[in-house]
């Protein structure tokens, strides 16, 4: 397959008038300028779109939520995980974690699905073992206030079911959730103050994982090739306890200092695309576009609005950020974090044809095609609306 008349995003420039060759799902050559096309057997003219590595997508909670988009609202999660993909394919994104918490037992009783946390992580495993439109992995969420959950994860873990881990801690009063959020939040639900008070002294108050069996957590994934990040860091020590625990990505880190005490330390750090989308965090911490433009967070993830990752990539470069640099944010920097940049992540010649052929109208980029190992599996052509008939 050819496709021509592309403006090519490569992590050295761009390509004006550019053209790449695909061939057994790989990206066999690039070039410039005129080509035979017409003695291609499959040749897309691109009409001057943005050709993109396809997105990464290293943290979004959205199967989840395909599951059981209301509480105690649940769809079946074959049907679940093959409509999730068509969107996100439709999104640009051709490479997911799918982040499934385990542990959490806010999450669980928030949602009251039938369904066990075992039972989706085994399905959605056994889904990502078929065949799919894009490529499936899954990023397990260990929440570290969930010692019930150890066993099941480190089961998970060793059968190889696992493609990354973070570590979390939801506990009111850090991270995240200030105690004055969690306050407000709480009476906002229909708490008293002092009856918010009161849950918030039980959370405070509920024991996390030992030490110990957070090492041979760490030490299992390790063993599997599986890469650990923290989560919420919102101080320079937690960064450094992370640090000296092994873990080396830092993701949505909920302070400056933080971010800056990753990127000291040589980590990835990863921030939300929705905050870039939205303009800010909706729990009030840090903007994830001034850490960008600080040098501090270099990675995005969509967290929980996958569309939100390649329009935040836009954003950044409307409001002055190299395209080429943007489109790093949410593939190439992705791909080297969790360490599968040798295959995918980029537009260079060896590497995997997962693309994205990128339309712009009205300042809105549009998915037209999206290629996954050199097969398209999404396509979406803008059309001209006609004139209503009483304006002819």
């Amino acid at each position: 397959m050819l496709l021509y008349n592309a403006s090519i995003v490569t992590p050295k420039g761009l390509i004006r008038n550019g053209y790449v060759h695909l061939s057994g799902g790989k990206i066999m050559t690039i070039g410039k300028g005129s080509l035979d096309y017409l003695s291609v057997k499959d040749a897309i003219d691109a009409q001057g779109k943005w050709l993109l590595p396809g997105l990464i997508d290293l943290h979004t909670d959205a199967i989840d939520a395909e599951i059981s988009p209301r509480r105690s609202a649940d769809f079946p999660i074959d049907v679940a995980f093959r409509e999730l993909e068509r969107r996100m394919s439709g999104c640009g994104i051709t490479t997911v974690y799918h982040s499934l918490h385990l542990g959490y037992t806010a999450a669980e009783l928030n949602a009251q699905s039938k369904y066990s946390r075992r039972e989706i992580f085994d399905r959605v495993y056994a889904l990502t073992r078929q065949r799919t439109l894009i490529n499936n992995k899954i990023h397990l969420r260990f929440e570290l206030t969930g010692i019930d959950a150890f066993e099941t994860a480190c089961d998970l873990i060793e059968k190889g079911c696992i493609d990354l881990l973070s570590v979390m801690d939801h506990t009111p009063g850090q991270g995240q959730v200030s105690v004055d959020s969690f306050i407000r939040m709480a009476v906002r639900q229909g708490m008293s103050e002092a009856e918010a008070r009161q849950d918030l002294a039980e959370k405070q108050a509920a024991p996390i994982l030992p030490t110990n069996q957070l090492d041979i957590l760490l030490d299992l994934a390790r063993s599997r090739s599986v890469v650990v990040a923290s989560h919420d860091d919102d101080t320079a020590q937690k960064v450094d306890d992370m640090y000296a625990a092994g873990i080396r990505i830092c993701e949505f880190p909920v302070s400056m200092e933080a971010a800056q005490r990753g990127k000291e330390l040589g980590m990835y750090v990863i921030g939300g695309s929705s905050n870039v989308l939205r303009g800010g965090s909706l729990s009030g911490n840090l903007g994830v576009e001034e850490a960008i433009r600080a040098g501090v967070i270099d990675s995005l993830c969509s967290d929980y609005y996958p569309p939100s990752l390649l329009h935040a990539v836009f954003r950044l470069a409307a409001n002055g950020m190299a395209l080429t640099e943007a489109v790093k944010l949410a593939t190439l920097h992705p791909a080297q974090a969790v360490g599968i940049d040798s295959m995918t992540g980029s537009i260079e010649t060896g590497k995997q044809a997962d693309l994205i052929l990128v339309d712009v109208s009205e300042s809105t980029p549009i998915v037209t095609h999206t290629f996954v190992n050199g097969h398209l599996v999404a396509q979406a052509n803008l059309q001209p609306q006609p004139e209503p008939a009483w304006q002819a």
